[in-house]
């Protein structure tokens, strides 16, 4: 296994590559000379070139368009700032198409190829070597001084052609994104963090922008093609097109006329792009000329697609961001029809035992509410009490190990609140049982708890919300666990056999809506079992300070806290 220099810090299987190479090439001595000079696609300097071209990319997507419809490369030859970030967007593809050589790539069979004799074949045979090197062309360079020494736009420069070989790339820029999100680990994990329908949005504002941006360019390029190649104001007047049709001189307003007015001129097209694309079609803009109508044609019949496949699509997005909201008004609906069947809207407190004072009615649909609002676990799960594998459906998808693993990164901090069920006396593997029995609870505000009606007793870690806690449902004494998040009760106490416990047995009062993290006894006596380590040095003692503060309850009635 090599690693470091040859890859910026990636491991790469020479052996097993390098034997793959050789029986790619049929020769018996190849030889691996050049493989200092190989990029190897995990290596962060890959990654960032792959980033920087698809900005590259985006940025020419919306240029050519522009620079051929709209200004004529007005823009490019009179502004310098702006003509030296093309020229220096035209070098980083001219660097880019010689990089391919030195790629490494996998095959169809994920096999990592390296050597530079095979990655230059399958380059050229590709035809994307010729491509690229077109596309690098330096055709701006070349007009910006054709353009400075006659004094005149040359945008209908036959050279400009080459440019349209920039667009091309466009069809490749997904595998670009698709080579970082297989070996970039930062943007995988953006891209994986970001909510699904937030991403999909997105996606189809992006492409809303730059569909309506090349429409507007085309419906540009058309007049300025009538006229003859020119924006000259008396060309546009004189020669039939839609935009001297439309132009109404001294009129207030957007003045497409003549080159420097290259602004008002995107405007008005991109103005009558967005309203083919949407629909709405006003009938101000409207096209003069056969070719006008043939274009305008065209344009419409693709743009109404278009409209459709984005209707559509994002019809899909609120259906999948909107899934929630759609089960909370089912759940709600269900909820006012229980509520609709009491029988006593009100009941007194002798009856319910409830001392929350207000109407049960009520407190259904707050709580409801409160799920939806405050839960991070799916709310429309059967039951309120999830284990983890139930909370993250996930874990069942993985396997023993990496399911182990997850679950001690969801866990970890809250078992550390324990102190013998913590990474000092337990295995990772231990801890990871324990993890993945316990269970969230959710309670509304007014409830009280004292032990699962399947599990038992158990210890409490808040996620969410506050309460206090008594000795029984009738004593005074209590204890406020305000602000606690992220603390462990009971962790003494639980460790009480439940026959010595019970009549002096700790009750959980809920303030709010509470989310806590339940740890059954039954889960943790058997791994004390497992690790008497744990037991002598830290249980045992916890068991003792628990026994003291239950017997000195015994006669007093008193409440004797041992820290």
């Amino acid at each position: 296994m090599m690693s470091g220099g040859i890859g910026g810090g990636t491991s790469v299987d020479v052996a097993a590559a390098g034997a793959d190479v050789e029986q790619r090439s049929g020769d018996d001595n190849v030889h691996l000379q050049g493989l200092k000079y190989v990029i190897f696609p995990d290596e962060k300097k890959a990654q960032v070139w792959d980033f920087l071209m698809i900005l590259v990319i985006i940025f020419y997507a919306f240029y050519i368009p522009f620079h051929a419809g709209i200004s004529a490369g007005y823009l490019t030859f009179t502004n310098h700032g702006f003509f030296a970030v093309v020229v220096s967007m035209n070098a980083v593809f001219f660097f880019d198409t010689f990089i391919a050589f030195f790629r490494a790539y996998r095959d169809e069979n994920g096999v990592l190829i390296f050597s530079l004799r095979t990655i230059a074949k399958r380059y050229i045979r590709s035809g994307w070597f010729f491509v690229n090197l077109l596309a690098s062309f330096p055709t701006t360079s070349i007009l910006y001084a054709k353009y400075y020494r006659n004094g005149e736009q040359v945008t209908g420069d036959t050279l400009f052609i080459f440019e349209l070989f920039k667009l091309l790339r466009l069809v490749r820029i997904n595998v670009r994104i698709k080579k970082l999100l297989n070996t970039s680990e930062t943007i995988s994990k953006m891209y994986e963090r970001v909510n699904l329908g937030i991403s999909l949005t997105a996606k189809f504002v992006f492409l809303i922008v730059l569909v309506s941006h090349w429409i507007g360019c085309i419906w540009g390029f058309v007049a300025f093609y009538e006229v003859g190649h020119t924006w000259n104001k008396e060309a546009l007047l004189s020669t039939p097109n839609w935009i001297g049709n439309w132009y109404v001189p001294d009129s207030p307003g957007l003045n497409p006329i003549g080159y420097a007015n290259y602004m008002d001129r995107y405007w008005l097209c991109l103005f009558w792009a967005i309203q083919t694309i949407t629909s709405i079609g006003y009938g101000n803009i409207a096209p003069l000329t056969a070719s006008e109508f043939a274009v305008a044609n065209c344009l419409m019949l693709c743009a109404g697609i278009f409209w459709a496949y984005v209707i559509g699509s994002l019809v899909d997005v609120v259906a999948v961001s909107s899934k929630l909201q759609n089960e909370y008004v089912t759940r709600m609906d269900e909820a006012n029809q229980l509520v609709k069947n009491f029988k006593d809207s009100t009941l007194p407190e002798s009856v319910t035992g409830s001392t929350t004072g207000v109407k049960a009615s009520k407190r259904v649909r707050r709580f409801l509410t409160n799920q939806k609002d405050h839960s991070t676990k799916n709310w429309m799960d059967e039951g309120n009490s999830l284990t983890l594998s139930e909370e993250f459906p996930t874990l069942n998808l993985l396997s023993p190990e990496l399911r182990k693993e997850c679950a001690l990164h969801l866990m970890h901090s809250y078992l550390e609140t324990v102190p013998y069920l913590s990474s000092k006396y337990l295995s990772a593997n231990d801890r990871a049982v324990i993890a993945l029995q316990c269970r969230t609870l959710e309670f509304a505000a007014g409830e009280h708890f004292s032990s699962h009606p399947e599990l038992g007793r158990g210890i409490l870690i808040f996620k969410q919300g506050f309460g206090f806690s008594s000795r029984n449902l009738t004593t005074r004494s209590s204890r406020w666990t305000r602000a606690l998040k992220g603390h462990a009760l009971d962790v003494n106490e639980v460790l009480i056999e439940d026959e010595y416990y019970k009549e002096k047995q700790l009750v959980y009062h809920f303030i709010n809506f509470t989310k806590v993290l339940f740890v059954p006894r039954s889960a943790i006596m058997n791994m004390l079992e497992k690790n008497p380590v744990a037991w002598k040095e830290s249980a045992r003692w916890r068991y003792f300070c628990a026994a003291l503060v239950l017997e000195s309850l015994k006669d007093t009635g008193t409440l004797m806290e041992v820290v």
